[in-house]
């Protein structure tokens, strides 16, 4: 609707619209790089929204989003790419009480999300009919703590394809110690380019068991050091390990394997 309105930077007009009856919202803001004020939108009534794919994507200047603290969501079942790329985003604490438990796709979610730090306002999203998460938080170079996913239902979850592939700040995966990813079929890439990251061991309980593809998985994850937390992994489905530890320049003992 909006799309690619790159001097868009206020949109007050839109505080009484009725859009109850809307069910697709994708690409509505999307490239509006100058919009930094969205409280305008803090009355919409989106319950009957079934995607939100892209709504944000790029808004570049974007920082803060707790005018959709209210927004009811229950019923969208894509969210893929709905702030990807928002550069300037840094708190998403406004998210904290959406209902997403319809929601299938979370592909690209934040990915490229450079400031963001720290997810908080995820903590108690439920998730549990997720499929795709591929690159959600990718890209998101600043982010350090990922502790807020420690108890996301991620059983549903087929594809973690790169999804937290560059997060260059990320150097603890604690947070992920109790997931389950039984049914997680594409690994690949998942944790590459992970400069940081030198423990894994909050893998090691990881089932595995499902996947099919590992390659590029810690690509490039130079300052991993350690790698006893795979030792129990039933990788026995996997046909796909190419570059799987390439450019981990920092392990020098594979005995976890």
């Amino acid at each position: 609707m909006f799309y690619y309105c790159s001097s868009l930077s206020d949109i007050k007009g839109l505080e009484k619209w009725n859009v109850s009856n809307g069910n697709d919202f994708s690409n509505m803001f999307s490239y509006c790089s100058s919009l930094s004020d969205i409280k305008a939108l803090k009355n919409w009534n989106v319950s009957n929204g079934n995607s939100f794919e892209g709504m944000f994507s790029y808004c570049s200047s974007l920082s803060d989003i707790k005018a959709l603290k209210n927004w009811n969501v229950s019923n969208g079942n894509n969210f893929s790419d709905m702030y990807s790329s928002c550069s300037s985003l840094t708190d998403i604490k406004g998210l904290e009480k959406w209902n997403v438990s319809n929601g299938n796709s979370f592909s690209f979610m934040f990915s490229d999300c450079k400031s963001l730090s720290g997810i908080k306002g995820l903590e108690n999203w439920n998730v549990s009919n997720g499929y795709y998460f591929s690159y959600m938080f990718s890209f998101c170079k600043s982010l350090s703590d990922i502790k807020a996913l420690k108890n996301w239902n991620v059983s549903n979850g087929n594809n973690f394809h790169c999804m937290f592939s560059d997060c260059s700040s990320l150097s603890d995966i604690k947070g992920l110690e109790n997931w389950n990813v039984s049914n997680g079929n594409n690994f690949s890439g998942m944790f590459s380019d992970c400069k940081s990251l030198s423990d894994i061991k909050g893998l090691e309980k990881w089932n595995v068991s499902n996947g099919n593809d590992f390659s590029n998985m810690f690509f490039d994850c130079s300052s991993l050091s350690d790698i006893k937390g795979l030792e129990n992994w039933n990788i026995s489905n996997g046909n796909n390990f190419s570059n799987m530890f390439s450019d981990c320049k920092s392990l020098s003992d594979i005995k976890g394997l």
